[in-house]
């Protein structure tokens, strides 16, 4: 029920896009933020969590509506006034989390905002990203076989990473080709987001484990926290901004 709920809501905020879209994953961003101060630092006070809220969906909103450079500033002053407030009780480097939240929630805002391609470099994103969380997920159940990272994550197989992986560069070949993209550069683009994605998801887990919790937070009944649903895709949208940078996909020529 949460999925046929948020799912099309999801789907018709991108497909709208502008500041509904941005407002949508500002929401997000702030409820990734509270939910990363309440696994890492069990003792915050009501004023660790406004810090990270604030950094997070305001990062998304000057991304969105603004530039990415003020995000990166406003996401950057954030992580530092939350290292400054976290000092009190006893520093620790899981304060970068709020700036690894920000930053990636807010390059999918940034992404989409852009007027000549948003829309289409977004739908290639998840496409990558969907394909490769799904059949990993499919495929591992159903083969099984050795164990990919047990420490972090006991149930993910290497079976599940490479099939997670050839989902991924089908869905991105197959969308690249109704968008009109270079295949070869495509394919590279689709590669290293599949195995961002997977990263992703094993980093969060990784987190998880060590802040002895099995789910990040219990806002969407059913599938825990927002980050339980969305730790592939953050690591993902970084590494595909990065690689468009280096690696252009022929969106000029469409």
């Amino acid at each position: 029920m949460s999925a046929l709920v948020l799912g099309p809501l999801a789907l018709g905020l991108l497909t709208y896009g502008d500041l509904p879209f941005t407002a949508w994953v500002a929401a997000f961003a702030a409820a990734m933020a509270w939910e990363w101060i309440q696994m890492s630092d069990r003792d915050a006070p009501p004023v660790a969590y406004a810090i990270a809220c604030a950094t997070a969906s305001g990062a998304v909103l000057l991304a969105g509506q603004v530039g990415i450079g003020d995000a990166v500033f406003w996401g950057g002053a954030g992580t530092l006034a939350s290292a400054i407030e976290r000092w009190r009780r006893g520093w620790s480097v899981e304060v970068v989390g709020v700036l690894y939240v920000s930053l990636a929630a807010a390059l999918l805002a940034a992404m989409r905002a852009d007027p000549a391609h948003g829309l289409q470099a977004v739908i290639l994103l998840f496409a990558i990203v969907w394909a490769a969380d799904s059949f990993a997920y499919l495929v591992g159940t159903w083969l099984g076989g050795p164990k990919l990272l047990p420490r972090a994550s006991p149930n993910k197989t290497w079976s599940g990473f490479l099939a997670g992986l050839a989902a991924g560069l089908a869905a991105g070949l197959a969308a690249g080709a109704v968008f009109g993209l270079d295949r070869l550069p495509t394919a590279i683009f689709a590669i290293i987001v599949a195995t961002a994605s997977v990263a992703g998801d094993l980093s969060m887990s990784t987190f998880k484990r060590s802040f002895h919790v099995k789910d990040s937070g219990t806002l969407i009944p059913g599938h825990g926290g927002v980050l339980d649903r969305v730790d592939a895709l953050m690591l993902a949208v970084i590494a595909a901004v990065i690689t468009e940078r280096f690696l252009p996909l022929g969106w000029a020529a469409t």
